[in-house]
């Protein structure tokens, strides 16, 4: 199953540099959210991806279907989460049930 990240041009850089074969950047217009709406609709429709990555700057322009398979991950990009240090500290309990402190 391979790996597939979707973001701007420095996030997907550095996935590229770390591994994943397969990337596509994004520019933020309309133009080019509407090319990530399709990709994505592309790749769910694929059967050898497994994991689809999303910056969570992109993911808020466009609606993430809820499917089950493949596995669609909202990823901080090169500026930082959007989410702030509590919301991750709070999915990471969730996920692993460990609290996490400084």
């Amino acid at each position: 199953m391979k790996i597939v990240v979707l973001g701007d041009k420095d996030t997907v850089l550095g996935f590229r540099l770390a591994g994943v074969h397969e990337t596509y950047s994004f520019e933020d217009t309309t133009h080019e959210i509407e090319r990530v709406r399709n990709k994505i609709m592309e790749l769910i429709e694929r059967e050898d991806v497994g994991v689809i990555l999303i910056t969570e700057r992109l993911a808020q322009r466009v609606e993430i279907p809820d499917v089950a398979f493949p596995i669609i991950l909202q990823i901080p990009d090169k500026y930082g989460s959007l989410y702030g240090e509590e919301q991750l500290r709070e999915i990471v309990r969730r996920a692993i049930g460990v609290e996490i402190k400084r």
